[in-house]
């Protein structure tokens, strides 16, 4: 710290003005593993630390969810290493994505205690959990270290690997938060197994981002594997599927860290990974609960490949192409709430959130990428009318995929409504092992039926329990809180039946 006029006027007199310079270096690490939970693999317990203390304390936050189906996991791991520890088990969506979330970690905290430095906190969920977490790590005592251990796919791709944390508040996504990051981010593509399919979907949807804006090849192996990848989870099931796999997650991962590490605090405001997010964070706010949010980037890009069309800058060739790999993907090219208002309202958030300038990032051809400032309402409105109609006249087009052998799966999705103008959403194949636990996503907007194929089990919803016979049919109110268990000795398998919520 110098004095900034370093030879006062008179002597004796007293500098009044300072420039402090200073700079705090970043350095976390992001890690494959796989059987994080298992406990012969150390990672989870020596990520964050230095020196292996003698007596381990660790306080982790779990998505409830998650929890649900790895609990036992989680609990076995600790007490394994003898490890003294506090669960704050958090019920998450976007709509808790909140600061009373952020306060409930901290109250839990608080009641344990922890080290301010030796003992991370160990975030374990989805990017939901782990923007909540990070956020408390960034704030608790102005900084206590995490671990991060996403378990969805968006997670391990998108939210998992940077360094930003945030809440929602108000009708805004990610409002509050702050630039902090790991010590470590653990990615186990393990938890791939357990994740429903329209999750995988959702997590494809960043990585056809990454493809589209800087890497031609990962568009290609999309394009060449989408079924491959969406029926073996990217857990690389045989071999084909795992050399696949293996490659599209480190291009993934690679292609984001690539662009994220020389400007992490985004001083930078032209920046291609906002791809996406040009429109989608008001969409996916103003949809609650009815739109993932790689369901709402999808339709971002679609909206923006129509641009990039309508501007030389995108073949119609190449625009087919990317719509047809987005309906492989089972993912929304379009959705009523495109309309004017909502546009030029998200065009007019964005433009405040980057400076004021557009600064859109928007396709050249596939697999590269130039900014718009100058994008006029009537050119945005005449793009959305373009991209009504593609959805339309690409309603007939509907995807199956080979579910045959998956007799571990949940919820394989046979068909997707895509752009069909009926009201169903989408039909599913699920199957548990005996002794299977699956808990079924509650924040999907959707009525559900359920029927019976063969096995027997139970259903809890909202804490009632009923039983599960062959021919049994079951409807579920979209937010009822539902769990299946297979209590029997064969595979119990089932249907699924989504409709929009309401319709039913």
């Amino acid at each position: 710290m110098q004095p900034v006029e370093s030879k006062p006027a008179e002597t004796g007199s007293p500098a009044h003005h300072w420039r402090v310079e200073a700079q705090l270096p970043v350095d976390y690490e992001v890690r494959l593993t796989t059987g994080v939970l298992d406990p012969s693999n150390p990672a989870l317990l020596d990520a964050g630390t230095l020196v292996r203390a003698e007596r381990l304390r660790r306080f982790v936050v779990v998505d409830a969810e998650v929890y649900a189906i790895y609990g036992d996991n989680v609990r076995k791991y600790l007490e394994h290493h003898n490890v003294e520890y506090s669960l704050c088990v958090l019920p998450v969506s976007e709509e808790t994505k909140t600061m009373e979330s952020v306060f409930t970690v901290v109250n839990d905290l608080d009641s344990f205690g922890i080290s301010r430095r030796n003992e991370p906190i160990i975030a374990i969920g989805g990017g939901v959990v782990l923007d909540i977490v990070g956020l408390v790590g960034s704030l608790y005592r102005r900084g206590t270290p995490y671990v991060r251990v996403p378990t969805s796919l968006i997670g391990l791709v998108d939210a998992g690997v940077g360094i930003k944390t945030g809440v929602n508040h108000g009708d805004h996504k990610n409002r509050l938060g702050s630039y902090f990051a790991p010590t470590v981010a653990l990615l186990d593509r393990d938890f791939l197994a357990t994740l429903d399919g329209r999750h995988i979907s959702n997590g494809l949807a960043e990585i056809l981002k990454i493809a589209l804006i800087k890497d031609a090849r990962l568009f290609q192996l999309l394009e060449d594997h989408a079924e491959l990848l969406l029926a073996e989870r990217l857990t690389g099931q045989t071999q084909t599927g795992d050399l696949v796999a293996g490659e599209v997650f480190s291009r993934a991962v690679g292609g984001m860290l690539e662009e994220l590490q020389p400007n992490l605090w985004e001083k930078q405001l032209e920046r291609v990974v906002d791809y996406g997010h040009s429109f989608s964070p008001t969409l996916e706010m103003r949809a609650l609960p009815a739109l993932l949010h790689g369901e709402a980037v999808t339709i971002d890009m679609a909206l923006t490949t129509v641009l990039a069309e309508a501007r030389g800058l995108v073949s119609t060739v190449d625009r087919e192409r990317i719509f047809r790999l987005m309906r492989r993907l089972r993912l929304p090219v379009w959705h009523p709430l495109m309309e004017a208002e909502l546009l030029e309202h998200a065009l007019r958030e964005t433009v405040r959130h980057r400076d004021g300038l557009q600064r859109m990032p928007i396709p050249v051809g596939i697999g590269a990428a130039c900014f718009l400032n100058d994008l006029t309402a009537a050119e945005l409105a005449h793009a959305a009318e373009n991209l009504r109609t593609l959805h339309e006249t690409g309603a007939d087009e509907v995807i199956v995929t080979d579910v045959g052998g998956r007799s571990d799966a949940d919820g394989n999705r046979l068909i997707d409504r895509g752009g069909l103008s009926s009201t169903w959403q989408a039909i599913h194949w699920a199957s548990l092992p005996p002794g299977g636990l699956r808990v079924e996503d509650t924040r999907t907007g959707t009525d559900k039926f359920c029927f019976v194929l063969s096995g027997e089990g139970a259903l809890r919803v909202d804490e009632v329990s009923h039983d599960l016979r062959p021919g049994d049919l079951i409807a579920t109110r979209a937010g009822a809180v539902h769990r299946f268990a297979n209590q029997g000795t064969d595979h119990l398998n089932w249907l699924m039946i989504e409709v929009p919520g309401g319709v039913a």
